[in-house]
């Protein structure tokens, strides 16, 4: 059983800058395709102009190119990973399973974002013989504004 007296336990603040070209890489990637500027395959299903046409973006509500609302791994996970292989939980890493994820969206990442991730263990407890561990992270903008708040799963078993 994972020490409840790791309730609580914080991760971060981890700080991430986020770029037009990352941004249009990885709506390619969701989409199907190879994202690159080389070798890159357009995918079967093009990505949504908003994420990677700057002048179809422009004349979005939003104004410019915005990211995908998934893109948000790329930086609110980082908490969850680490509770996950923090050597102080003593959590078995062949044994552990992603159960799930959930995410409240706030407001729109933008390329210049820089976007900083705080998180927390919310949740510990044993259930069928497994420990189910849960971690909230919350990420804000540079200006202050919530990008997203992740709630996070994971499942050990014996």
């Amino acid at each position: 059983m994972i020490d409840r007296k790791h309730l609580g336990r914080r991760y971060g603040p981890f700080r991430y800058v986020v770029g037009l070209e990352d941004i249009r890489d990885f709506a390619t990637t969701i989409s199907g395709g190879v994202p690159g500027r080389v070798f890159a395959g357009a995918p079967a299903d093009p990505p949504h102009p908003w994420h990677v046409d700057e002048a179809a973006a422009r004349v979005s509500p939003h104004g410019g190119i915005i990211a995908p609302p998934t893109y948000c791994v790329r930086f609110a996970m980082r908490p969850f990973a680490l509770a996950c292989s923090d050597p102080a939980l003593g959590i078995d890493l062949v044994r552990l399973l992603h159960g799930e994820q959930a995410f409240e969206y706030g407001d729109v990442v933008r390329p210049g974002d820089v976007v900083e991730t705080t998180g927390e263990i919310v949740d510990l407890r044993e259930k069928a013989g497994m420990d189910f561990l849960t971690v909230r992270s919350t990420t804000t903008n540079q200006r202050g504004k919530v990008v997203v708040v992740g709630t996070w799963k994971a499942v050990v078993r014996p």
